[in-house]
């Protein structure tokens, strides 16, 4: 079994199985919409989210041999840890049951996302085995693989639900941009003249470098741009606005190094050549602000994704929320008991 990605969308509905029979109750902890949650997959969270709960008690309390089972401030821990296990599996089972409507992955249980885990696991030693580039966790045991899972899935069905049902205008993009206004300043921009030299050998290394080199020193002697670009053809050049709100300048690790250059320099300076990510690279400041805003259109994009990724969000809370629960034939309370003992 396989989650499979398909381009289809569907509204927000609330309730509706995707099991087709219901689970022995003898193996089954909970009923979610029908859908059954056995002892292992409660068991699993138990075992994530009892942390959780033990920190916000004493050394001397948590060691108390009925600790889970005392009330302390009106509640019990075991009460505490039960109730955020039940929320986020309503959040998972939210998401499951959207995304089978969506024809975003086929039905599945527990035990066959289990076997999926396998799987993966298997592929991900065949391609280390192979010297390929392997994304992420070179394997994944039950509990990492199940928050893998689901945060994917929840990816692809928003990607799928958002352009059909998520209808947000530019009148809202921009109410939300009136309203939190302030949100979109940045105290350091430049805005610079950015050229990249690649090499593929220590040759052209040298000679990228060279280049570079008398490149910069243009820069500094001129500020006429089409004549630089004129006497360097070979070039490309780019006119980039950084700022220290733009999450790729400064926060990724790809423009690091990029945006360490930019922030330092006044307008009309010039980087000596520098190298990364296999260029040898050049700028030259042509402006600078302290304290600035970004407009409107700059951050339009972003506030449509934001608002539609809230839309699709609220989507999936009303769908938990209105989850039929009914007991299976396991006792919460003694799956949680027999986890913590562990």
């Amino acid at each position: 079994m396989t989650a499979v990605f398909i381009g289809a969308a569907a509204g927000c509905s609330f309730g509706g199985s995707a099991a087709d029979e219901k689970q022995n109750p003898d193996e089954t902890v909970l009923y979610l919409d029908g859908d059954a949650v056995t002892e292992d997959e409660y068991a699993l969270l138990a075992a994530e989210y009892r942390n959780q709960v033990t920190m916000q008690y004493s050394t001397d309390q948590v060691n108390a041999d009925d600790f889970w089972q005392t009330e302390i401030d009106g509640e019990t821990p075991l009460s505490q840890l039960e109730e955020m296990i039940l929320d986020q599996l309503k959040y998972n089972y939210a998401v499951k049951h959207l995304a089978v409507e969506a024809d975003v992955t086929e039905d599945y249980s527990y035990a066959e996302l289990q076997e999926n885990r396998e799987g993966e696991n298997q592929e991900r030693s065949g391609q280390l085995e192979n010297d390929e580039t392997v994304y992420g966790l070179t394997s994944y045991d039950d509990s990492n693989y199940y928050s893998y899972w689901y945060s994917n899935l929840e990816t692809q069905w928003k990607n799928s639900w958002i352009p059909d049902n998520a209808d947000v205008t530019e009148s809202d993009c921009r109410d939300y941009y009136d309203e939190h206004e302030d949100a979109y300043t940045y105290d350091t921009g430049v805005t610079v003249i950015y050229a990249e030299l690649p090499y593929n050998s220590e040759s052209e290394r040298g000679e990228m470098q060279n280049t570079a080199l008398s490149l910069s020193r243009a820069l500094e002697t001129s500020d006429d741009i089409k004549e630089i670009e004129a006497a360097f053809p070979e070039i490309e050049f780019e006119e980039l606005e950084l700022n220290d709100f733009d999450t790729q300048e400064g926060m990724s690790g790809v423009y690091a190094l990029r945006w360490e250059k930019a922030s330092q320099l006044e307008e009309g300076q010039v980087t000596a050549p520098y190298e990364d990510n296999g260029t040898v690279c050049v700028m030259k400041c042509i402006g600078r602000t302290e304290n600035g805003k970004l407009e409107f259109d700059d951050v339009k994009s972003r506030i449509e994704r934001m608002l539609q990724v809230e839309a699709a969000d609220q989507c999936i809370s009303e769908t938990a929320e209105k989850m039929e629960v009914e007991n299976g034939g396991i006792s919460a309370e003694s799956v949680i008991l027999k986890t913590v003992s562990n």
